[in-house]
């Protein structure tokens, strides 16, 4: 059942920020060259690659989102952000995120989270679309004019486990549910991953629309066994594989 904003209401504040990915390079995004060679976007209409203050230099700005929640999401079958993580050896993602401003009262209620979604060959019909996603209780909401805000989520593409298993604080659902499919394996996930995002709500929540302020900047998706080049590989974006 779809929960709503006055149950979310009643949870209370969350735990933790984030926590670090550990992994040795990976393919990036930094905004750079003035467009998202993932097709990285906030709410398309309202998007801008603003060529300066970024974290640091060209960054996504989204300045007049309307939305219920924000949401970053890549485009769909992105080459190097999506396809077989399990042999990619993916262990991680993580990016520079900053709420500038929000409408939203309840903002400190919608905590940062990384989902991953396979669309089950159909991209264009999310009713059939399986996800998973780390703990949302794990993370802290991220406060209005604090700034940019590094995060980084652990994705353990190399888990293996029975049918509706996952890994040790990994939720799932399907179809706008929190009920991972009986008759699917994480590896089932891991290898025909079609879309990652970075969530500001629970998947089974709704909310009403409210404006938002958002910037998005220095994207990385990790891989054990090296980076992924791209033709708008920028020096800012080599660094970060580093950081």
């Amino acid at each position: 059942m779809m929960r709503t904003l006055t149950t979310l209401i009643t949870l209370g504040l969350v735990l933790a920020f984030c926590t670090m990915a550990v992994a040795d390079n990976g393919i990036f995004e930094d905004f750079e060259g003035g467009a998202s060679g993932g097709g990285w976007y906030w709410g398309i209409t309202s998007d801008t690659v603003n060529p300066i203050g970024g974290n640091p230099g060209g960054w996504l700005e989204s300045a007049e989102l309307d939305a219920p929640t924000p949401t970053l999401r890549g485009a769909w079958d992105a080459p190097g952000w999506t396809g077989d993580y399990a042999a990619m050896g993916v262990t991680g993602f993580s990016a520079d995120i900053q709420t500038l401003s929000t409408s939203n009262a309840y903002w400190h209620l919608y905590p940062l989270f990384v989902i991953i979604i396979n669309h089950m060959g159909t991209p264009g019909d999310i009713s059939d679309d399986v996800y998973v996603y780390p703990n949302p209780d794990a993370y802290n909401p991220l406060p209005p004019g604090d700034g940019w805000q590094s995060c980084s989520w652990d994705i353990p593409s190399d888990f293996v486990g029975g049918y509706g298993e996952l890994p040790a604080g990994w939720n799932g659902g399907t179809g706008g549910t929190t009920d991972f499919p009986s008759d699917l394996i994480w590896q089932d996930m891991m290898t025909n991953v079609g879309r990652l995002e970075v969530r500001f709500l629970y998947p089974d929540y709704a909310a009403t629309f409210e404006l938002y302020h958002m910037g998005a900047d220095n994207l990385i998706l990790y891989y054990e066994d090296g980076a992924v080049p791209t033709e708008n590989a920028t020096f800012g974006g080599v660094k970060a594989l580093f950081r």
